[in-house]
């Protein structure tokens, strides 16, 4: 009876496997593992262990950050404490001027630890643009997306500017949802071809003239840097 139980089981898995492959959607797989076999239920600080990692090795004049004269001198107001804990801080950092007002770090954690970055890489990368703009690479904010992927030469895609996804106004169809992994941004996180699910994404409102907090923009923006 035992046996036989487990050979159903075995045979659903495996259906469900298939399924999933079948759909095109086997970055559940992946999520499922990341998320939920974790005992979470979405990205977390330590989930960059089940992704591909780059070492950046420091420069060689690298400048530690300078404390300021008043360094960790001041209290943690009550309503500052209040929040670190509420938000669940791991690392608060204050830095004046050019130095390090105050730090400090909770659950283990320290100004070596690692964790994932998540949206900070959305600064990174807009800075990286006018960096592009600069030199020349990119010729100005007003810039057609259609310039460099030809996926956005027709329709509302072809009035869409890297400047619009600069500023998250491009009207791209993106779910940003955190706590599902059955949407876009799940899928976008998860998946092995990002480029290919970037690049299949619809503009279906006319870019410029709606902010919608979008990781999708600044991902396609970081394609056109790359490209650039």
């Amino acid at each position: 009876m035992i046996q036989k139980i487990l050979k159903w089981i075995t045979i659903i898995i495996a259906g469900l496997i298939a399924l999933v492959y079948a759909l095109d959607v086997d970055y559940l797989l992946k999520g499922i593992r990341v998320i939920y076999l974790t005992g979470n239920n979405t990205a977390y600080l330590s989930d960059y262990k089940y992704f591909d990692n780059r070492i950046i090795e420091p420069s060689p004049v690298a400048e530690p950050w300078a404390k300021h004269n008043k360094y960790n001198t001041i209290e943690e107001t009550e309503k500052l404490a209040a929040i670190n804990k509420e938000r669940e801080t791991k690392a608060f950092l204050v830095i004046k001027n050019d130095s390090v007002l105050f730090e400090k770090y909770f659950d283990g954690y320290s100004e070596s630890s690692k964790s994932n970055s998540f949206s900070m890489a959305k600064s990174i990368t807009v800075t990286l643009l006018g960096k592009a703009i600069m030199d020349g690479k990119i010729k100005s904010l007003d810039q057609p997306v259609g310039d460099f992927f030809d996926e956005y030469k027709t329709g509302l895609g072809a009035e869409l500017t890297v400047g619009n996804l600069a500023s998250m106004s491009s009207g791209m169809k993106w779910n940003e949802k955190y706590y599902s992994i059955i949407n876009i941004t799940s899928e976008s996180y998860f998946s092995d071809d990002l480029r290919s699910v970037i690049l299949n994404q619809k503009i279906i409102e006319k870019p410029g003239q709606k902010f919608r907090y979008s990781s999708g923009d600044t991902q396609l923006l970081g394609m056109i840097i790359e490209k650039a």
